[in-house]
């Protein structure tokens, strides 16, 4: 008797997992775990870990259960890092402009050899060997898991407050500021800016009193922060350099993590990159549209007035990678990629 109630119950759970797929995981362990950002919830980082969060939770059957912390709720992005790093919190996925610290050549794509290409140049140079091989040292570095391709923020372009930016020499003794990354500095100075470090809070107040004239940063970024209302008044397409942002583990984390559950916050991350990159985008077309019906005037430069400008600020890049010590190898592996 006993060994038909052993056989009628093994047939039962066979006709349950067959009729209703996911039951076997009924009474599995779950994973809640954090991902900390410090932009608000319309931003396009954050829109796109809200498709990613929404993909991984379905398809694990609720077994990974992440929640995104906005606004810096938990940590500022220059805090995030260690707290990444420790385990601290599990997930985050800091810009490359904060990586400098960790890793100067997750800061590259800033260099003058990157100034005024349109996005598809950019966009196939991170996602080939470079970007491979700079996720792999921080990686490393960090003791994290980079789940794949960066998120894209969107092109830093020129904005002032005084006068008009059209050619090099409009830049001349200006006061720019700048949001971080020491190159950034440098390819100011280069365009004989004079850059000034303001932490973004106080940008406003630093443009209406004139601490400084102008500054870069996305379209999105001077449309959200009203910058018009502070005295904005010119742009320029000048496409400085793109943003990046770096998804990142916590390998203490991602270690506990079974196989499938791995694998499945892997294949959603490939599978939503392109629409996080295709919001990001939309969203910087649409600020810029804005910024032109609020009265800013935005001047877009020709690919070739774009080359001039790059050609005039590449003789710093040399000395400047081997300043900070960039990996020289990775740098020419860039400039072969950009044709150069």
């Amino acid at each position: 008797m006993k060994k038909i109630f052993k056989i009628l119950a093994f047939v039962a759970a066979g006709i349950t997992l067959a009729f209703f797929p996911g039951a076997e995981e009924v009474g599995a362990q779950t994973y809640e775990f954090k991902i900390s950002v410090d932009t608000v919830p319309n931003h396009p980082r954050n829109m796109g870990l809200d498709i990613f969060a929404d993909m991984i939770s379905k398809r694990s059957n609720g077994r990974l259960q992440p929640k995104v912390y906005h606004s810096a709720q938990l940590y500022k992005d220059t805090h995030v890092l260690k707290a990444v790093s420790l385990g601290t919190v599990e997930m985050a996925v800091p810009g490359n402009w904060q990586l400098e610290g960790l890793d100067v050549n997750a800061s590259l794509t800033f260099l003058p050899m990157f100034f005024g290409h349109p996005p598809e140049v950019t966009e196939k140079l991170v996602d080939g060997e470079f970007g491979k091989d700079v996720s792999e040292s921080l990686a490393k570095k960090m003791n994290v898991k980079i789940l794949g391709r960066w998120y894209e923020l969107g092109y830093v372009h020129m904005h002032s407050t005084t006068r008009k930016i059209e050619k090099i020499e409009d830049l001349k003794g200006m006061k720019m500021r700048y949001f971080a990354g020491a190159v950034n500095a440098e390819r100011l100075k280069a365009f004989g800016a004079s850059p000034v470090m303001i932490s973004w809070a106080d940008v406003p107040m630093a443009l209406l009193r004139g601490t400084c004239d102008g500054l870069i940063t996305t379209f999105k970024s001077a449309e959200g922060a009203k910058l018009d209302e502070a005295g904005l008044k010119y742009s320029i397409k000048s496409r400085d350099n793109m943003g990046y942002y770096v998804p990142m583990v916590s390998l203490k984390f991602w270690n506990s993590l079974p196989a499938d559950l791995q694998k499945i916050m892997e294949e959603a991350w490939i599978e939503h990159v392109p629409k996080q990159r295709e919001i990001a985008r939309r969203e910087q077309e649409e600020a810029e549209e804005i910024l032109k019906k609020k009265g800013v005037s935005i001047y877009e430069p020709s690919d070739a007035e774009l080359a001039k400008w790059r050609n005039h600020i590449m003789p710093f890049q040399e000395p400047f990678v081997k300043k900070v010590g960039m990996d020289p190898e990775l740098v020419k592996k860039a400039m072969k990629m950009l044709g150069m």
